[in-house]
């Protein structure tokens, strides 16, 4: 009788060390690059980015960053934005990547939302949003998140503009979301195939 309890207090406790080392192994192994854009779960931490979670999600993914939920809305590339001939618009380097996002608070007092908590990151490199992109959007009728103030449980939408070298459309870019103050969690949304 003995052995068979300690028989059976090991096979407990294997099958319960064999889970634990299966969700470390899926919530670490996936380096988050959201490959098809298609993922909306992500890496096995949820949506909410916290110190022990960096979510990366697909394009039809949210996530979660300093009480504000973010959803890609849509993603486009460009040469130029705005009026080219009158010298109210923009011409990229490289090329334009415009995004368009939905940001809803969560948050009990209003917050200032600006693009500079919005990276596109490939490879490690990080790009911030480019200004002459933003400034000529805002001539071409978008509303870049510029100083947006998003009141609790509102729901703001704005672009963001980035300038870009053509090659890393092709290298999986992920929209980086940080703290809107100075803390370092952040979330991922990948790229559709833009």
């Amino acid at each position: 009788m003995l052995r068979l309890f300690a028989a059976l207090a090991a096979f407990a406790l294997l099958a319960f060390a064999g889970c634990g080392t299966t969700d470390d192994s899926s919530s670490g192994g996936s380096t988050g690059s959201g490959e098809s854009g298609a993922k909306s779960e992500s890496d096995g931490c949820g949506f909410k980015a916290t110190d022990d979670c960096t979510p990366h999600v697909g394009a039809d993914g949210k996530v979660r960053v300093d009480a504000i939920v973010w959803n890609l809305e849509s993603a486009r590339t460009t040469n130029t934005i705005g009026e080219q001939q009158y010298g109210l618009g923009a011409k990229a380097d490289g090329v334009f990547v415009v995004v368009k996002l939905k940001a809803t608070s969560k948050k009990d007092e209003s917050a200032t939302l600006s693009d500079n908590v919005i990276k596109l990151e490939v490879n490690g490199n990080t790009y911030d949003p480019d200004s002459d992109g933003s400034i000529a959007a805002i001539g071409a009728g978008d509303e870049p998140f510029f100083l947006e103030t998003l009141n609790p449980d509102s729901t703001e939408k704005g672009t963001v503009v980035f300038d870009v070298p053509k090659k890393v459309l092709n290298d999986k870019p992920e929209l980086r979301f940080g703290e809107l103050g100075f803390g370092d969690t952040h979330a991922y949304i990948a790229l559709p195939q833009i």
